[in-house]
């Protein structure tokens, strides 16, 4: 087990004093808190990261401090994990496949087609449809149960019985 806490579900109100004093009760040593900001707004986003003189003190402050109330929110404290390996910044690679391995002009292209206008395998990308396939669900594949007919007007009317669609026919006279 590491030194180096995760806090969670932080008051936006709290302050370093304020943790430094709660994790240091029962004689711990806090050697270093982290309250992480938003890089635009400068405010708190809601966790910090405590780091403890030892791991004894760690396993302590994590029995003590998960549940807490520090003002009006209840503490989630864990033990930190380690950090995951970013995007890169801009134009560095993008979690969800986005970005695969460099490929060279006349390189094969990945199966299953990918990128635009390629084919799509069956089944792939149920969601949003572009094209031919851009009906609803319900009219795309036949079902059992029949879709309800559309109502249909007595009368006669050119404008297939839209309300209000023969209130304009009366301005020739």
């Amino acid at each position: 087990m590491g030194k180096r806490l995760y806090v969670g579900n932080l008051p936006y109100d709290a302050d370093e004093a304020s943790l430094r004093e709660a994790f240091a009760k029962d004689g711990r040593t806090v050697e270093r808190v982290h309250i992480v900001l938003d890089r635009e707004t400068q405010r708190p986003r809601g966790f910090a990261f405590v780091e403890m003189a030892t791991d004894d003190q760690a396993r302590a402050a994590i029995t003590a401090m998960d549940g807490q109330l520090l003002g009006t929110r209840q503490l989630r404290v864990t033990e930190a994990e380690e950090r995951r390996p970013g995007p890169g910044g801009p134009g560095g690679p993008r979690p969800g496949g986005f970005s695969g391995p460099p490929r060279g002009p006349g390189a094969p292209r990945p199966a299953g087609g990918g990128g635009f206008g390629g084919p799509r395998p069956s089944g792939a990308g149920e969601g949003n449809r572009f094209g031919p396939d851009a009906r609803p669900k319900r009219d795309r594949q036949p079902d059992k149960k029949a879709a309800p007919k559309r109502r249909v007007e007595d009368g006669g009317d050119p404008f297939g019985g839209r309300r209000g669609a023969s209130r304009f026919d009366d301005d020739d006279e």
